[in-house]
């Protein structure tokens, strides 16, 4: 037996839906934090090199570097030195995201940061995200990017001045905000080796973001479950 087609009216709501998502997409960028150390002060309160200094290859990633990036600061010659920076705590509940998004895990982190240092010297710098909840407390272990082993891996190259300087690498980590995450604190820390005196590792182009469903998407699905429900019985 041949079947009927559905009404014109049905695939006159359908053809709306299908243009609404087109035009709506399904999710809104909320960014926590972008620093790319090129003005006088920056998040971390760090110090910068200029690229013009030389004292890395070019960086060509995207972003690209512009014209400073970060430094870890004076460390104590001839030993092994720490220092970390921070950057504060900032709000998840921004955006219009909502505690009951997080908390049914519909809200997702995207974390970004590029890294490089000097030369064969064995410096390197960390991006530490820690998610807290409502009473500050950390849920969790905190995300990183970077590191020792990331920053040793990068390769190198002569850049005119130096015959062994080292590339920039970008280290990305994407994943669910934790239910009960209500801020999340973010930090940068520098250790360098037993040689030199200066923390040389290096950090530019820092990006935290969150992402929320786009409002009315859900309600959107919810119709187009329903017409072709109406579709089916149609038939």
């Amino acid at each position: 037996m041949r079947k009927r087609a559905a009404s014109a009216s049905v695939c006159s709501g359908l053809a709306i839906l299908a243009g609404s998502l087109t035009f709506m997409g399904t999710a809104q960028a909320v960014t926590l934090l972008s620093e790319g150390f090129e003005s006088a002060g920056n998040a971390f309160a760090a110090g910068t090199y200029n690229y013009a200094q030389n004292y890395t290859m070019p960086n060509l990633l995207t972003p690209a570097g512009g014209l400073k990036y970060m430094n870890g600061g004076a460390g104590v010659t001839g030993q092994v030195s720490t220092n970390t920076f921070s950057a504060g705590s900032f709000s998840l509940l921004s955006g219009g995201i909502t505690a009951a998004q997080i908390d049914g895990g519909l809200v997702t982190y995207n974390l970004y940061s590029q890294f490089s240092t000097y030369r064969l010297q064995g410096d390197y710098a960390t991006l530490y995200v820690q998610f807290l909840d409502a009473g500050n407390s950390p849920l969790g272990a905190p995300l990183s990017l970077g590191g020792a082993a990331f920053t040793s891996a990068l390769g190198s190259g002569n850049n005119g001045s130096y015959a062994d300087a080292r590339d920039w690498g970008a280290d990305s980590l994407a994943g669910i905000v934790p239910a009960g995450a209500r801020s999340a604190g973010v930090t940068i820390r520098e250790v360098k080796a037993a040689v030199g005196t200066a923390i040389d590792g290096y950090v530019d182009n820092v990006n935290i973001s969150i992402i929320v469903p786009e409002p009315g998407v859900t309600g959107l699905f919810a119709l187009g479950g329903g017409l072709l429900a109406l579709a089916r019985r149609r038939r």
